[in-house]
């Protein structure tokens, strides 16, 4: 599916595909490579070697498809967004897994990758109790940053059902949460997360366009 930010991400798109004995290379307009293996999620090594080779580029120009052989297909994306990802947990790694010894640019992209991480591992709730509030709230400066206002309030709406916790005399942990709450301020916390998936189905394609394009524009804040 074409989304509207596609047009200002052309440098993204797919230039070429290339597939060896070993991998698909794709490569894209911006130069960035990427070697998908064969038995990955694409499953090339089911085809036969003219298989491979008869890629077909589609969602103008984004998509490298295989799956008029039963054997899927890459979004640039998706791959673009995973590396720049990458890129800032590597920074993170290099500065002893310190967040703010990172810049604000890294913080944010680094919340945005263990919120999806979490979200689609075991839910908002494990997002909140593995990093607690602090990210929490930065997860939420992220979202509204790159254009995702509605997942942002979300996350506030999740914390609202909680919130009253904090009052109480004995500490708790942030694992423990759910088990004090009623039954219906739980079936509010599932729907959040039910409804959640939805509202970030665009999230890679607005954060790179955020991050590549809008704030390329304006001085850092660092």
């Amino acid at each position: 599916m074409i989304h509207p930010l596609h047009a200002e991400l052309g440098r993204l798109q797919i230039e070429r595909v290339a597939v060896d004995s070993q991998a698909a290379h794709i490569h894209l307009r911006d130069g960035q490579q990427f070697a998908l293996r064969l038995d990955g999620y694409l499953r090339l090594d089911r085809l036969a070697a003219a298989q491979r080779d008869d890629v077909r580029l589609e969602g103008g120009g984004f998509v490298a498809s295989w799956r008029y052989h039963d054997a899927g297909l890459c979004d640039s994306i998706d791959l673009a967004w995973d590396e720049l990802q990458d890129q800032a947990l590597k920074r993170l790694h290099a500065a002893g897994w310190e967040l703010e010894a990172i810049s604000l640019r890294d913080r944010q992209l680094v919340v945005l990758w263990r919120l999806q991480a979490d979200y689609y591992n075991g839910g908002l709730m494990q997002f909140f109790a593995n990093w607690g509030l602090p990210t929490f709230e930065l997860a939420q400066q992220a979202l509204t940053l790159i254009g995702l206002p509605a997942a942002c309030q979300a996350l506030r709406d999740l914390y609202a059902v909680f919130a009253r916790l904090q009052d109480e005399p004995e500490e708790i942990a942030l694992w423990d949460i759910c088990s004090w709450l009623s039954e219906a301020e739980n079936t509010r916390i599932e729907e959040l997360d039910d409804g959640f998936d939805a509202l970030i189905s665009d999230l890679p394609i607005r954060a790179l366009h955020h991050f590549l394009i809008v704030d390329t524009r304006r001085p850092s804040a660092d």
